[in-house]
């Protein structure tokens, strides 16, 4: 698959989207995102370096960015709509109106939009350098 072995891109995939289930949904470990490209340059070098031999480096970030990015569409395909329904569930549990309720899912579900931004800007350009990092960690 794109040049690589299937199995290796299939762990990178999972890997990438566990942790980025984990750092989307745990309070404490979702302080991470606040350094920009931080977490896109750590996952994409672990899964080079964990999951491949590669030392070139422009082999290297293709296999992070491909595999990252694959990784990343999913989750948000999962995330964005989660908040949108966790927000409705939160406003109906606290007691409010029904509009509340609604208007509550509504600016959960546009704060989740939001990582759109970071989907579209931000994860390529950390997946690039953690490709290079992780096949330069392999040479």
């Amino acid at each position: 698959m794109f040049g690589f072995d299937d199995s290796e891109v299939k762990k990178s995939i999972g890997t990438i989207f566990v942790a980025l289930l984990v750092m989307g949904f745990v309070p404490i470990i979702n302080l991470i995102r606040i350094v920009p490209f931080f977490k896109e340059v750590v996952l994409g070098a672990v899964v080079v370096v964990v999951f491949t031999s590669l030392s070139e480096v422009k082999r290297g970030i293709k296999f992070a960015l491909v595999t990252g990015m694959i990784a990343a569409v999913a989750f948000n395909v999962v995330f964005i709509p989660g908040q949108i329904i966790l927000g409705g569930v939160m406003g109906a549990a606290s007691g409010a109106t029904g509009e509340a309720a609604g208007g509550m899912a509504m600016l959960n579900g546009l704060g989740a939009l939001t990582n759109l931004i970071g989907l579209l800007f931000m994860s390529p350009i950390g997946y690039t350098i953690g490709g290079a990092i992780g096949s330069v960690l392999n040479s």
